[in-house]
């Protein structure tokens, strides 16, 4: 089986990935949401060995 879509894992060691949970956006930096102003964003990067 080929996926033809690389982009499946946006995972990079070396940077953090933040998710809304209040409307789901992703983004590289915490604080507060662009999409809708909320300051609940969450750190959903984990190590992976």
């Amino acid at each position: 089986m080929v996926i033809y879509n690389g982009d499946v894992d946006p995972y990079h060691p070396e940077r953090s990935r933040y998710e809304c949970r209040a409307c789901g956006t992703r983004t590289d930096s915490g604080g507060v949401c662009e999409a809708c102003g909320s300051e609940s964003l969450i750190n959903i990067s984990v190590p992976r060995e």
